[in-house]
């Protein structure tokens, strides 16, 4: 058993020195992403988000999305549930639902594409915040 243990390593060990001098590094690809300006405050899993210009993108994992400050590079990332929809938007579009006196980021779609993110609750929101949210009064904000 050792033995087989040792071969293991030893062909582990040689494919990395093998394939790390002239292998360019591998990166996972994402989606391409989408520029929206936002002109308000909103929250996305619980994180408040100040207003302002975000690339925003579904990430190689189609369970994440990538939120990133186009001027300041602070990039954060948020768990969703990719859905598929009938017809893909010719602009990239964000959807935030009102929830009391903030607004929640609740879905991103991507143009051309027909599986749009709907993202995940936090998971400490009192049912009373529940109850705040409105399903009907949204805010859509499209891609630049």
């Amino acid at each position: 058993m050792k033995h087989v243990a040792s071969i293991v390593a030893g062909l582990f060990g040689v494919l990395l020195i093998g394939s790390g001098g002239s292998a360019a590094p591998l990166r996972a690809q994402s989606a391409p992403g989408e520029i929206f300006t936002v002109p308000f405050a909103f929250r996305a899993e619980g994180h408040v988000i100040e207003p302002g210009t975000y690339e925003v993108r579904r990430e190689a994992n189609q369970f994440l999305i990538s939120i990133q400050n186009v001027v300041t590079g602070d990039k954060q990332l948020f768990g969703v549930r990719p859905e598929e929809k009938g017809a893909a938007p010719a602009k990239g579009l964000l959807v935030f639902r009102k929830c009391g006196d903030h607004k929640d980021l609740s879905e991103f779609h991507i143009r051309t594409a027909k599986l749009y993110s709907v993202t995940i609750e936090a998971h400490g929101k009192k049912n009373s915040e529940m109850e705040a949210c409105s399903s009907t009064d949204t805010t859509m904000v499209a891609a630049r």
